[in-house]
């Protein structure tokens, strides 16, 4: 088993509450206590998984070397991260509905930008604070996207190289 099948092994044993162990010899999956961690062999824990009132959480180390590739897992399973907490140590993802109507978009920050100035999308959303949000006047300046957040009164800002995970309508 490769490394993302072992991360989508653990992102699918979060959602249905399955204990396992399972491991690849770069990575392994333990159950402790009702939670599951996702372990590098080398590292220690980089993720942690648990379900909480029924909504599965899913915590991860975000300066580990497989930060990329468990994102990737992640949001294949529905899991996006709070855009704020971009700069944590440890970044919370939650499971999230796609609304009907729009695309999921995964990519640089500086290409959601570039997407949105030529006006190829409309309607952006970013997940932050347990929703989908929808963003104001996007701008880039010295490597920085700024994101306005017009409902919650506030500007992310997040480096234009960051991956992210992103919805919109498509102009057609």
């Amino acid at each position: 088993m490769d490394d993302s099948e072992l991360f989508a092994v653990f992102v699918a044993d979060v959602i249905n509450g399955a204990e396992s162990l399972v491991s690849n010899s770069n990575y392994r999956i333990e159950s402790v206590l009702g939670t599951l961690q996702l372990v590098d062999n080398k590292a220690g824990v980089i993720a942690t998984g648990k379900s909480e009132n029924g909504q599965p959480q899913i915590m991860v180390k975000r300066y580990c070397d497989a930060w990329e590739s468990l994102r990737q897992a992640l949001t294949h399973g529905s899991f996006f991260p709070d855009l704020a907490q971009n700069k944590a140590q440890l970044v919370p993802f939650t499971r999230a509905a796609i609304p009907e109507g729009y695309q999921l978009y995964d990519c640089a920050a500086s290409e959601m930008w570039r997407s949105w100035r030529r006006g190829a999308v409309d309607q952006v959303h970013i997940y932050t604070a347990n929703h989908w949000r929808s963003v104001g006047e996007i701008s880039c300046s010295g490597g920085v996207v700024f994101i306005p957040v017009p409902d919650l009164n506030k500007e992310i800002q997040i480096t234009s190289s960051s991956l992210m995970s992103w919805l919109a309508v498509p102009n057609t």
